[in-house]
Parts: structure tokens; C-alpha cells; sequence
């Protein structure tokens, strides 16, 4: 069965959800409520329940040694991700308009990067395949920064059946790949555009290289083999933002 509910812990976490996803939290949970009574304020506002921590049903135990502060929430990812086709059909479509797509990636830390760079540099979305990729979990929104609340998360089927919806809805595609000859400074970046970012060890599938429009690289310093995948989404997203300050300011 897939997994539904998640654990965010943090106070700047939970206010980052209540603020701007409020309605992906099913409830919030504190270990001091006379010590967050502005976040009390915000979730009864939201029409979030709060509940103590430390019950025999509160989620502190599950998390470990996460270090929560005394406020975790509780994410319900229906509610957080969104389907595809409802994401696209609402979707305004311009030449300003850009979207990652994860082919694989299997490190958390990398996908909450990569989402937390895609906020940072105007992307429109982040499209993320049901499976063969780490999927969205506590680990992820703490590494975003709380910017899975504010960037819209979607669940794909496939990675290249997405790629021919979008080609076919005017989309450029490009594949990153450290081999390529084309650098990612060097494109004009005039149409809608998806960037595909690969697995950490082997990159993007032969197939889905095979069904990119352009595959780009970035240069380094001969003394660097490469950038991880979460460094170089944010290279190559703020590479696109320079053609597209617009998208800076939305």
C-alpha cells in the first residue's frame, strides 16, 4: 500500500505548511503549547487540530533522533502532490514557464535540494515519477527549506511518457548529462522548457537521453569531475533564470 501520511518536524517547517499548504496538514503536534501559541493561532485559523506530544499515539517515537523542537505535523500527500493532469490543465504556458523533471533520483537530501533551488529560480513545478525515485518524505521537505509548500510537487506515471505529453504541449527538453557538448550557458532558452535530471550514479536512461531535444552539460574546472545532481538542477536552473528574470518576479 502507498504511503500516505508523512511527518514534518521543525517549527519553521510547520509554519512554512501552514502558511502555504495549509490544507495538506491533517494535524499538528506540540510538546509545549504555552510556547507556540502564535503557531497554535496560525493552525486553528488554518482549521488544522493541534494534539500534545509524548501520547501513546503522538508520532515522536517513529521519528528517532529527529531533532523536531516540540512541533511535528502531519502531511497527508494527496493532498500536498498533484496529479498530473490537473497540474498541466491549469497550468499557464509561456516561453517563461520552465519544469524539472526527476528521472530516478534516490537520494532524499538531492530531491528536497533540487525543489528548494527550483523555488529559488522561478521553475513552475517539479515533476516527480511514482516510482524507481525517492519519494516525498520528512527528510525532503527539511532539506527544501519548506519550499515543498510553496512549489508544486507532481506525480507522474512515467518519465518518458511525460516527456512526449509535454513535447507535444510545445515544451523544449533538455537532458542534463556531463558529456554533452552543448553547455547549459550557451541556450537561448526561448520556449517552454523542462529540464530532466537523471539518477546519481547513471544518469538519464538511454531512452530518456534519446527523447531529449538537447542534452547539456556543465563546465568545471578540470580538477572536478562533476557536480552532484542536486548541485547541478541549480546551476542549470539559475542559467535559465538569467534569460528569464520574469520568472523572478512572480
Amino acid at each position: 500500500m502507498k504511503q500516505n501520511k508523512i511527518y514534518i518536524y521543525g517549527k519553521h517547517a510547520v509554519m512554512e505548511a501552514l502558511s502555504h499548504a495549509p490544507g495538506a496538514l491533517d494535524k499538528i503536534f506540540l510538546a509545549k503549547e504555552e510556547e507556540n501559541e502564535a503557531l497554535i493561532a496560525v493552525a486553528r485559523h488554518a482549521g488544522v487540530s493541534v494534539a500534545s506530544l509524548g501520547s501513546e499515539k503522538s508520532p515522536d517515537r517513529a521519528l528517532g533522533s529527529a531533532s523536531h523542537q516540540g512541533v511535528i505535523g502531519r502531511v497527508l500527500l494527496d493532498r500536498l502532490i498533484k496529479p498530473y493532469g490537473n497540474f498541466i490543465h491549469d497550468l499557464e504556458i509561456d516561453s517563461d514557464t520552465s519544469l524539472v523533471l526527476l528521472g530516478e533520483v534516490q537520494d532524499p537530501h538531492n530531491v528536497g535540494a533540487i525543489i528548494r533551488s527550483a523555488a529559488a529560480f522561478g521553475v513552475s513545478g517539479v515533476l516527480i515519477p511514482k516510482h524507481n525515485q525517492a519519494p516525498i518524505t520528512g527528510v525532503v521537505v527539511k532539506v527544501s527549506a519548506g519550499m515543498a509548500f510553496r512549489i508544486p510537487i507532481i506525480e507522474i506515471g512515467n518519465v518518458n511518457t511525460a516527456i512526449r505529453e509535454l513535447k507535444d504541449l510545445g515544451f523544449w527538453i533538455y537532458g542534463l548529462d556531463g558529456q554533452a557538448k552543448k553547455r547549459v550557458t550557451e541556450e537561448p532558452y526561448d520556449r517552454p522548457t523542462v529540464f530532466v535530471l537523471g539518477n546519481e550514479a547513471e544518469g538519464l536512461r538511454q531512452k530518456t537521453a534519446e527523447m531529449c531535444d538537447v542534452l547539456i552539460s556543465i563546465p568545471t574546472h578540470p580538477r572536478c569531475e562533476s557536480l552532484n545532481v542536486a548541485a547541478s538542477g541549480a546551476v542549470t536552473f539559475f542559467a535559465w533564470s538569467l534569460q528569464h528574470p520574469a520568472a523572478l518576479n512572480e
